[in-house]
């Protein structure tokens, strides 16, 4: 026998998602802004705030599913400036760490899972940015504009020399994404998800009790996050073990 579906649960789930999915557009199309220390086209947004806040609430794939639509309306409304290269990087940022961190805080029992999920965040967040920057970003950008390795050092140059604090003097075409990783895109990330869990956290704390109150999540074991139909399964194996005893 299938399980029966709660209609008013999923309603409510779906509902949820959709908030989710707006707030977090809004912010991402509307609430940026730049930092002088970093280079100009690198732009700190608090867009992933409710992402992170759905991954506690409903799990990683309803998540997901936000950073996706918002992904989606942002090329449908606006458009780009970057051959899609800079949304497609914050799609797969924004999934590589709600993700993870929605999977910890929902489907294990591990003691502060909370914190875990938290330092999960940020972690993601920085390695995530590292491998876009590294094998996304620079290389279809430079694609896409036609630049040369040297445009982008000079470009580059002077961010990495503040946030060095002018240890680095040199930035040039053979050792720019060495320095632009280290002191522009780790850096960088690492603020703006510091910045999201310090703001994440206690809005967290107080929806708690609410999270538990919609009681809309499915079974929360690690092992059947993909299979949802597992005790059909163990029924038809068992109708087929009675049949061949027969």
């Amino acid at each position: 026998m299938k399980k029966r579906i709660d209609t008013r649960k999923w309603i409510l789930r779906i509902c949820l998602d959709a908030t989710f999915a707006a707030i977090t557009t809004v912010l991402y199309l509307f609430a940026k802004f730049n930092l002088a220390i970093f280079p100009s086209f690198l732009d700190i947004n608090l867009s992933m705030i409710p992402v992170i806040i759905c991954a506690f609430m409903l799990g990683p794939w309803d998540a997901a599913s936000c950073v996706l639509i918002r992904f989606v309306i942002k090329i449908m409304t606006i458009g780009t400036s970057t051959g899609y290269v800079g949304e497609f990087a914050d799609l797969l940022i924004g999934s590589l760490t709600c993700i993870p961190a929605g999977i910890i805080f929902n489907y294990t029992t591990m003691k502060n899972k909370t914190i875990i999920s938290f330092v999960c965040v940020v972690l993601s967040w920085v390695l995530a940015g590292v491998f876009t920057n590294m094998f996304i970003n620079i290389p279809f950008y430079k694609s896409y504009w036609h630049i040369d390795n040297a445009v982008l050092a000079n470009m580059i140059s002077k961010p990495v020399k503040l946030i060095s604090f002018g240890a680095v003097k040199n930035v040039n075409a053979k050792n720019f994404m060495f320095y632009y990783i280290m002191f522009a895109v780790i850096p960088f990330n690492l603020l703006l998800s510091l910045v999201v869990v310090l703001v994440t956290a206690p809005v967290h704390r107080r929806l708690r009790v609410l999270y538990e109150s919609f009681s809309i999540k499915e079974d929360k074991s690690l092992d059947n996050i993909f299979d949802d139909d597992k005790d059909n399964d163990i029924k038809i194996n068992e109708m087929a073990n009675e049949s061949n005893h027969v």
